[in-house]
This record gives structure tokens, C-alpha cells and sequence, in this order.
């Protein structure tokens, strides 16, 4: 299993977790954490901006409660329902409001675009690799056309002497070699360093592909990994964002007409007790759920926030990945450089005409 947190892939006792086999191997195949899961027993506190207040509604409608006045006139009744009504705009827009700053409402806007910039610079990002990686292979093919290449000199210069030299035709009776025959084995003798040159060559870019895809491949991979990553937590959030919103209308709504039904028959001496017991009862449990809502909204929205800030330290690899990959282009380049030049410097005691 390759860990690809950029943190905690660093960390000793994570790693040997994750690779020293242990009794939980079964459980790190199929463990698959579900959300609701993943922040049981954590508690936020709620903003009052959050917080729609029912208590005028239930005053004197609990056990042991009794229908104190104080508080209860239309006025307050009045400003209560406005300021609930403002707290349930508020809850509507909880996802469009930043996690750092509640005044802020393009949340979603960012985390669109973000995600669609990720979608882009994720394809960008696979397309180069894959051609970095073609590079290297094609260069590979061309080191062993020089390879084949180098085969052919040497068949040709074993084949050379069979043409060149009038022996060939007349024989040479006196077997005095002639500066023709000298100068010919001087052309064969040096065309052997660039048999050796053209065999050479493949076998440098060979080390240099072993070197490159030992680390610089998998580099341009891990960073694929890493964007794979966010990609598929930003998708998780998208899911659970419209789930959560969904289930937030529901809440309200039942909340709402709970509370209106609660306005319409209080001080109403005919209303069955049982009625009103069914009602109380909504409202609270409604009122529990929705703020449990929305305490795993806040959580998943700094959560986010928190891994993002994590990921902020993966462009790095960028710069690794680059300074590695021409780094041994240049190591292996400069080897390379090095032969042509001397087979260059060899070419030069060729015997012209």
C-alpha cells in the first residue's frame, strides 16, 4: 500500500502500520469509513447565527414548565418569528459561507471552480507525463537504432577490404603493402571506436531510462496520485453537500410547520393534550437533528479547508520532479557529450584523398 498523504507519508509508526504485516490487513482492505462515522462524538459549537430559537413556542408546553408571561407579548413573539427567519437564511446558505469568514458567501463558487481547475490541471498534467515518459522510450529506440547501427558498420568494415584494393582484381605479386591498403586499415581501425561509440550509446541511455524511472517517473506519478486524491475528497464533500442540503429543506420545512401548528393552537383550551405533546416533541427532536446537521457541515467544511492547506505543499514536487529529471539528462548527457568527443577528436586522423 503507498501512502500518499503529503504528512503523514512521512511519518515512521504510518508507515509501518501500513506496510509491516499486522492483524489489521484484512481490516486495511475493506475498511471504508463512512461519514456519518468518521465525525461520531466530535462537537462544534454552533453559531447563534445558526440557532433557531423556540423556546417562546414551548414556554409552559414542557413537564414542569409553567406559561410564564414574560416575554410571550405578540412584540416579542413578533421579533423572535423575524430573527428565525434570518437564522433559516442563514442555515440555506451554510455551504456558501466561508469556514474563516461567515460574512463571506462564495464558498461553493471557489470550491466549483477549484474543482474544475483541478479536473483540468489534473488531464494537463497526465497528458505531459505520459510524453515524458514516450520521450524517454523513443530516445531509448533511438539508442538501439545506434546499436543496430553499429552492427552494420562492423559488417561493413569486415566486408571493406574485399572491394577496396586493386589486389582484389590483379594480383599483388611483390605483397608490398601499398598506402592505399595502410590508409584503408586506418579507416577501419578508427571506425571501430564508432562501432564502440554507437554500442555505447545504448547501453548510457539504458542506465539513464533505469535511473529516470526509478525515481523521476514515479514522481511525475505520485503527483497524479495527489491530485487523484483531492479530486476524490472534493467529490465526496460535492455528494455529501447535496445530501446535507436536501436533508436541511427537510428539516426546516418540518420544523416550520411544526412550530406554526404549535403558534395556531397555543392557549387554546379544546386542543387534545396528546396533540400537543406530538408537536413539542417534533420540534425538539427536529431542532436536535438539524443542529447535529449542521455541526457535521462546519466540521466537513474545516476538514476540507485543513486538508487543502495540506495539500498546498505537493506543488513542491513539481520542482523535485523537474530538477531530478534534467538533472540526469544533464548527468548523462555530459557522459554522452564526452564520448563524441573523443570519437570526434579519433575522426580526425581519417586519411582524406
Amino acid at each position: 500500500m503507498q501512502l500518499k498523504h503529503p504528512v503523514l507519508c512521512k511519518e515512521n509508526l504510518v508507515v509501518m502500520f501500513l506496510t509491516v504485516p499486522n492483524d489489521f490487513t484484512n481490516w486495511k482492505k475493506f475498511a471504508n469509513i463512512e461519514l456519518t462515522d468518521e465525525f461520531e462524538g466530535v462537537r462544534v459549537h454552533i453559531p447563534s447565527r445558526f440557532k433557531i430559537n423556540v423556546n417562546h413556542l414551548l414556554r409552559g408546553l414542557r413537564d414542569n414548565e409553567s406559561d410564564d408571561s414574560t416575554g410571550s407579548s405578540p412584540a416579542g413573539g413578533n421579533n423572535m418569528a423575524a430573527r428565525n427567519d434570518s437564522v433559516i437564511n442563514n442555515i440555506t446558505q451554510i455551504w456558501n459561507e466561508s469556514p474563516v469568514n461567515h460574512k463571506s458567501v462564495d464558498f461553493v463558487d471557489n470550491f466549483d471552480h477549484l474543482n474544475t481547475s483541478l479536473t483540468r490541471m489534473a488531464d494537463l498534467w497526465s497528458k505531459f507525463a505520459f510524453l515524458a515518459e514516450r520521450i524517454e522510450r523513443r530516445e531509448l529506440a533511438v539508442a538501439s537504432d545506434h546499436q543496430k547501427a553499429g552492427a552494420f558498420l562492423e559488417n561493413f568494415a569486415n566486408v571493406n577490404t574485399n572491394v577496396f584494393g586493386m589486389d582484389n582484381i590483379i594480383e599483388n605479386r611483390s605483397r608490398k603493402t601499398t598506402e592505399e591498403s595502410q590508409n584503408l586499415n586506418i579507416i577501419n581501425t578508427i571506425l571501430k571506436q564508432a562501432i564502440g561509440f554507437f554500442g555505447n550509446t545504448k547501453k548510457v541511455k539504458e542506465e539513464e531510462m533505469t535511473s529516470v524511472c526509478l525515481d523521476v517517473i514515479e514522481n511525475f506519478k505520485k503527483f497524479q496520485d495527489y491530485m487523484a486524491s483531492l479530486h476524490f475528497l472534493m467529490e465526496r464533500i460535492t455528494n455529501y453537500r447535496n445530501e446535507s442540503e436536501k436533508r436541511i429543506h427537510i428539516l426546516l420545512n418540518k420544523l416550520t410547520r411544526a412550530n406554526e401548528r404549535l403558534s395556531h393552537i397555543k392557549g387554546k383550551s379544546d386542543i387534545k393534550g396528546s396533540e400537543i405533546d406530538r408537536l413539542v416533541t417534533i420540534t425538539t427532536q427536529t431542532s436536535d437533528q438539524l443542529n447535529n446537521l449542521i455541526s457535521r457541515i462546519i466540521l466537513v467544511k474545516l476538514t476540507f479547508v485543513n486538508e487543502y492547506a495540506l495539500y498546498q505543499k505537493t506543488k513542491y514536487i513539481i520542482s523535485e520532479v523537474f530538477q531530478d529529471w534534467f538533472r540526469e539528462r544533464l548527468k548523462f548527457g555530459d557522459v554522452q557529450q564526452e564520448a563524441v568527443q573523443r570519437l570526434f577528436t579519433d575522426l580526425q586522423d581519417l586519411p582524406l584523398k
